[in-house]
């Protein structure tokens, strides 16, 4: 015997409206208790998939993470090639007249 139960028992005087929203109101307790209970079910299940794809999030953030080091290591090394190309090219063109 459920609380709610127990409190419509109580109420031996109360008018039949009374009666009827309280048993409303346990069979609504009831329904929230089972919806609470496959909330918590579906919790359990979907957690191990969260916490993988967390993992990956991570790993692929690392990932970005160090291929945008390379990418500026790459442009730096570009720039001073072009520089280095430029200065060749001014040493081998003749003087101006």
């Amino acid at each position: 015997m459920s609380m709610n139960e127990d409190m419509t028992r109580e109420l031996a005087g109360a008018t039949p409206f009374e009666q009827r929203v309280l048993a409303e109101f346990a069979a609504l307790n009831k329904r929230l208790t089972a919806l609470e209970e496959k909330v918590d079910v579906r919790l359990r299940e979907t957690r191990p998939i969260w916490e993988g794809v967390q993992t990956r999030l991570a790993a692929i953030e690392e990932t970005l993470n160090d291929m945008r080091s390379h990418m500026k290591l790459i442009v730096k090394d570009l720039f001073q090639t072009r520089v280095r190309v430029e200065e060749l090219e001014d040493q081998r063109r003749p003087p101006a007249a």
